[in-house]
């Protein structure tokens, strides 16, 4: 069995390949263009992804690949219509990455919420030190008791979030599909204004593209953290920044964005440096544990395929 890794780089280089490497022969390429995909699949039996597109154009030409697995959750990298035309089957890792996602998530949130990096920046600066006085009080931050967290998208990882907000006090609502009763879920307008914290955990799909926009964060509180750890365009990324960088929003974390990595041209170039921005490097997903897990899946997964 020939298996090739398009974009192994983007795995992390301490990512197991050992129970892989026992599957058949394996050819790893630290990153491969649209234009190399062709060429680097032709003859191979399996091709395993992370952000690379398999498209209409290089399905057609897939002429021995049998199947695609994904290290990640998220299948929209692949064209699965194109795929069952040339006969070649899809296999995402659904979960793996629940908790990682979540610390994540939560770690963002908390930090903006106590404005910690600028607490941070004022001692390594040694500000403190000069300063004479025992503590800074300034920028105000609050507890999290008693406000309220909205979570867009209750699957796991919204899940796994909402026990952590409960736990430290915050009324959780939910922006979900199906309604379930386990949590109170409301309409994407409803959880917008009335949250402190928002969420979003949400997949990427024609309802959820742009989902949070300049009209909803009009209606949202002056202060409110957003972070999202779903996919970038589930925002409008323009409104997002002129939002921060007019003031109306309290913070915004992101570890996703429409274009991976950003380039200067992005909106979010504009904000990076704020000290009520966090930005970090579509990292969420990758906790050691989180990577290793989806390898033994990914593995799982072409044995049982061709099982």
């Amino acid at each position: 069995m020939k298996i090739v890794v398009l974009d192994r780089a983007s795995l992390g280089e301490d990512t197991p390949f050992e129970e892989l490497e026992a599957l058949g022969e394996v050819i790893s390429y630290a990153a491969t263009s649209q234009e190399e995909c062709v060429e680097r699949i032709d003859g191979a039996d399996v091709a395993i992804i992370n952000k690379v597109k398999m498209n209409d154009t290089v399905l057609r030409c897939a002429r021995s690949l049998k199947l695609i697995c994904l290290f990640a959750t998220g299948y929209d990298n692949v064209d699965l219509e194109a795929a069952r035309k040339a006969g070649i089957a899809v296999c995402n890792v659904p979960g793996y990455s629940t908790d990682s996602v979540a610390l994540l998530t939560i770690s963002t949130a908390l930090a903006l919420m106590t404005h910690l990096y600028e607490y941070r920046s004022f001692v390594s600066s040694g500000e403190y030190t000069i300063s004479g006085i025992p503590n800074k009080l300034t920028p105000v931050y609050h507890e999290v008791r008693d406000k309220t967290w909205g979570i867009v998208g209750y699957g796991n990882i919204g899940k796994a979030v909402g026990r952590v907000a409960e736990a430290l006090g915050a009324k959780v609502l939910a922006f979900k599909r199906t309604p379930v009763d386990e949590v109170e879920c409301v309409d994407i307008d409803e959880l917008c204004r009335k949250s402190d914290i928002i969420t979003l955990h949400c997949p990427l799909n024609n309802e959820t593209r742009q989902l949070i926009n300049k009209a909803r964060l009009n209606i949202m509180k002056k202060n409110v953290i957003i972070v999202n750890s779903a996919r970038g365009a589930v925002v409008n990324e323009e409104d997002i920044a002129a939002a921060i960088e007019e003031g109306r929003i309290g913070g915004f974390g992101s570890d996703v964005y429409s274009a991976e990595p950003f380039g200067r041209e992005h909106p979010y170039y504009r904000i990076k440096d704020y000290n009520n921005v966090i930005l970090t490097p579509h990292t969420a997903w990758g906790a050691y544990e989180a990577r290793e897990r989806c390898m033994r899946i990914v593995c799982e997964n072409i044995k049982a395929f061709f099982d």
